[in-house]
């Protein structure tokens, strides 16, 4: 794509805008759909999830169609379109029938429906955190919740133009688009790319939860601690001043002439300790 000699000649060849080429050539560019005299031009991402890195991959597909023709450019080789040139092999379907508006719904679709299994897989890898942070909830566990909200993050905004890019299609009075024929599949397209939105949504909605719960789970655990050393200063505070006092260098403490005043001192210890445990387990705070 970053050869402006050959990106030329096609253009040449085939009467495309150089406005158009332009985009091809700018692979950071945001998905969208314009209207030229002789052609249409369509460019959006193409997403992959890279197993190597958990991270989701993009590469950007631009298509300018007529009556009579249609051209693709890809950034790398290699693509998700093997079962479309099978049905043009083939002759499978309508595709063979149709023009070139139909191909270029069926290679959208295409692009659509992996939107839809990538979301859905991030989405199992998403559900199985649930139990993590219900069984386990560690660091590790928010470490991932933040890589898959970032992923998320991304797929949501190469979604959000997509969105935008088949809304402009419909909009469309352009004679390369068979408005009878062809329309109702491109609106069945767009109903597919808000479904993945909203779902895209729901997860990014779901991680927050989970980063919420997660939280609230340390929260719980530094009260349930904090309460049991509470509890525990409360009982040795008292006994502290019983020691402290019973310790003392007085000249004059008789109890210290008993023969049993250690028996009794601990004695007496032991029962303090226990009151104040049984006072807090009937005020339930154990």
């Amino acid at each position: 794509l970053h050869d402006g000699n050959l990106m030329g000649r096609i253009g040449k060849q085939f009467g495309l805008h150089p406005l158009a080429l332009e985009d091809v050539m700018n692979t950071g560019q945001r998905a969208k759909f314009e209207e030229y005299d002789d052609h249409l031009f369509i460019t959006l991402k193409m997403l992959q999830f890279d197993e190597g890195t958990r991270q989701v991959k993009a590469e950007q597909l631009s298509l300018l169609f007529t009556e009579d023709f249609l051209i693709s450019f890809q950034e790398q080789e290699g693509d998700l379109f093997d079962n479309v040139r099978q049905r043009l092999e083939q002759s499978r379907g309508q595709i063979r029938k149709r023009t070139c508006d139909y191909l270029a719904y069926a290679l959208l679709d295409t692009v659509v429906d992996s939107y839809i299994y990538l979301i859905e897989f991030l989405g199992e890898k998403i559900d199985d955190l649930e139990l993590k942070v219900l069984d386990n909830p560690a660091k590790e566990v928010v470490n991932e919740i933040n890589a898959y909200k970032r992923e998320l993050h991304f797929v949501m905004k190469v979604l959000k133009p997509v969105k935008e890019l088949m809304a402009a299609i419909l909009r469309s009075r352009s004679p390369f688009i068979h408005h009878r024929e062809v329309l109702p599949y491109y609106k069945d397209l767009h109903g597919l790319v808000l479904h993945a939105y909203e779902t895209v949504e729901t997860y990014r909605n779901l991680l927050s939860d989970y980063f919420n719960f997660y939280h609230a789970s340390l929260s719980t655990k530094m009260n349930d601690i904090m309460r049991v050393l509470t509890i525990f200063s409360a009982i040795f505070i008292p006994l502290s001043f019983f020691a402290g006092v019973y310790g003392t260098n007085f000249e004059y403490f008789p109890e210290l002439q008993y023969r049993y005043s250690y028996f009794f001192f601990w004695g007496f210890i032991l029962a303090v300790a226990i009151a104040m445990l049984v006072y807090f387990k009937r005020k339930k705070w154990l």
